[in-house]
């Protein structure tokens, strides 16, 4: 917008206009509203005179009660007394109403309403009360008063009083007339004077707005196209230009974003391609390192179950403690993985903390034995039954921390001290102390300490091994929980980590664990578990290895199932007879158990066969996928017997559940 007549001026004359206008137009509001503001306080001071005139008539009318009962009193005893309220009331009634008259003389009307009240009350007193007064002095006591009864029942007074009260009625009733014509003047003025400063405050913003934008409308502009620039820019429209036509520095600004954008744009789509090349390349690295391992695992376990010499039970137990041992690096990397990229959620559900430290110390003890250590857990105050957090990831705290502290310590001990710091709102403080008597650790090297991938000194990881995830995983997990790990070492004199999580007390309570005889109970259940859960199973699974696993475990509770080695071989199978369940793997030749479990849904809809992962491929959006699909459940690889038989209770449960409906 371009005003020839503005720019004419010079800026000084432009910056002395922008002022004097809004002063010029605010002083003129000003005055407004100073009027306005005096009518509506002349009206206020209205009303006030008002309520005092009414208070004053109703004062009035009270002395007139209290002379009509003393002398009532005085008639009915004779007694002198009852007439001090009378007397003292005449007195200040001629008062009274005198400052009323002077009150209200403003009022024609009302003054000859309150001259008429003044008449009549004298006439009562004349030809009514005095009369009836006198007669009453004349009767001696235990005479005879029917003089008096009669000047009473002529109603003389009464009908004086009444009348005295009728014309107070009207006073009052038109002096509450004017209070509310008063109150809606005062009203109408205050309304008057919010308008006008809202109106004058409005007019000087809208005027001091418009001035201000003919004085600096250039600089607005391109100020205005730079935010919208940027903003989108920040929402991650990274293909914005902005267009700058000045040729200023505002030009150069514009540029200068305009090559971040583009810089941007170029890093994101980079970043973008490595995202998803790392997590394809983690869940294809998960599946292709599982299946093996699961196989290994399995097979293990089926050897496990065979008659085997002293010798070669030995190997058997060296060969699963280096496939756990494995398979605990392929966990401890993929939970690095989804701590960074911010995928990991931790599970709020009830706990016993104190069992969870026992089945620490039961793992570990032996561990300790061996290396002639002593393992020690020591607790101070008092914890409580249960806790809501994620037992298995504090578990996996104090593993780490704990297996570390061993790692280290040549002899000596290690010590556990559980520490309940106190109970607030629901929710207990406890204090983790791990202390061990090893090889201790510098100041320099603290500082990498819970870096990934990092240990103290390059020379330890080749004399004690370990990958340096453990504890870097454990401190993310804390933070995860609202604490944070710290560590106090030196050098051959030993260690000790310290860390504190706040648990919300479940107040409900946990399900008590097994008992030994219930627990050997559950395992002789597995030899009838199919009569207790009678299902016609098909498993979807193409690598040999894995189906002999299956099929051994699977017999091993009692089933017998139908065999597919592929999503196509599966979905055949399945339009060609009914099953109850289907175990199906997410990666297999010519259709995977995705693509077959969308089909499979779509032909028979509510009659398809509940559907239950059972894969290798078991991150988070893996997981995601399976129940996008439709899946029910899901059964991650190595295949455990106990994972088995806890997703063949719950889809038991759910086809119950179906058929009841």
């Amino acid at each position: 917008m371009n005003i020839p007549l503005i720019n004419r001026f010079r800026l000084r004359n432009k910056i002395l206009l922008g002022f004097l206008f809004p002063l010029v137009l605010m002083t003129t509001v000003s005055i407004f509203v100073y009027a306005s503001i005096t009518k509506q306080s002349e009206t206020s001071e209205w009303v006030r005179h008002t309520h005092k005139a009414i208070e004053s008539s109703r004062e009035i009318l009270t002395l007139l009660v209290d002379m009509e009962t003393g002398e009532r009193g005085f008639l009915i005893t004779g007694k002198e007394e009852f007439l001090e309220p009378y007397h003292k009331a005449q007195t200040k009634w001629h008062q009274n109403l005198d400052t009323l008259k002077e009150h209200v003389s403003d009022n024609p009307l009302q003054v000859t309403r309150l001259i008429k009240i003044a008449t009549l009350q004298t006439k009562w007193i004349k030809s009514a009360a005095e009369i009836e007064i006198s007669a009453r002095r004349k009767i001696v006591k235990g005479k005879d008063m029917s003089e008096v009864i009669a000047l009473i029942e002529k109603k003389t007074g009464k009908n004086i009083i009444d009348q005295i009260r009728l014309i107070n009625d009207e006073f009052i009733q038109e002096e509450e007339r004017l209070m509310i014509l008063r109150q809606k003047a005062a009203e109408q003025a205050e309304e008057v004077a919010l308008m006008a400063i809202v109106f004058g405050m409005l007019s000087t913003i809208i005027a001091a707005s418009c001035i201000a934008f003919l004085l600096a409308k250039d600089i607005i502009n391109n100020v205005q196209i730079l935010l919208m620039g940027t903003r989108k820019i920040a929402e991650g429209n990274l293909n914005t230009q902005i267009k700058i036509t000045s040729k200023d520095e505002f030009l150069l600004l514009a540029n200068a974003f305009n090559h971040m954008a583009t810089a941007l744009k170029h890093s994101n789509q980079e970043i973008k391609v490595t995202a998803k090349a790392k997590s394809d390349f983690l869940a294809n690295m998960s599946h292709e390192i599982r299946t093996p391992i699961g196989g290994v695992l399995g097979m293990i376990a089926l050897l496990e179950d065979t008659e085997l010499t002293k010798i070669q039970k030995s190997y058997v137990d060296n060969i699963r403690t280096c496939g756990d041992g494995l398979l605990l690096v392929i966990n401890d990397i993929l939970d690095v993985s989804k701590l960074a990229t911010g995928e990991f959620s931790l599970e709020k559900s009830p706990f016993d903390l104190k069992q969870c430290i026992d089945e620490v110390y039961f793992i570990l003890d032996s561990q300790a034995s061996n290396k002639g250590l002593t393992l020690e857990v020591l607790y101070q105050n008092e914890l409580a039954k249960s806790y809501l957090g994620d037992k298995l990831r504090i578990r996996q705290i104090l593993l780490n921390l704990i297996n570390n502290a061993i790692k280290f310590t040549e002899h000596g001990e290690i010590q556990l001290v559980v520490n309940n710091e106190g109970e607030h709102e629901g929710h207990a403080a406890i204090h983790f102390q791990i202390k061990d008597s090893g090889i201790g650790i510098s100041n320099e090297n603290q500082k990498n300490l819970f870096k990934p991938f990092s240990q103290a000194d390059n020379s330890i990881s080749r004399q004690y091994g370990g990958t340096g995830l453990g504890l870097s995983i454990s401190s993310q997990l804390v933070k995860q929980m609202g604490g944070e790990i710290t560590v106090k070492s030196e050098i051959n004199k030993g260690s000790v980590f310290y860390f504190t999580v706040n648990f919300k007390i479940d107040k409900i309570g946990l399900t008590q664990p097994l008992s030994k005889d219930e627990l050997e109970g559950a395992r002789e259940e597995n030899s009838c578990f199919s009569e207790n859960f009678p299902l016609s199973i098909l498993i979807a699974e193409d690598n040999k290895i894995n189906q002999i696993i299956v099929r051994k475990l699977f017999e091993k509770l009692g089933y017998e199932f139908d065999l597919a080695i592929n999503g196509q071989e599966a979905v055949e199978a399945v339009n060609n007879k009914k099953y109850d369940v289907v175990f199906m793997d997410m990666q297999m030749p010519i259709m995977d158990g995705i693509t077959a479990t969308l089909k499979i849904i779509e032909s028979h809809r509510a009659l398809a066969p509940k559907i239950i992962a059972m894969t290798a491929n078991v991150l988070d959006q893996d997981r995601e996928r399976c129940a996008l699909a439709g899946m029910v459940d899901f059964v991650g690889k190595p295949i455990n017997l106990d994972d088995i038989t806890a997703a063949i209770k719950r889809v038991s449960a759910l086809l119950n559940k179906k058929t009841t409906i």
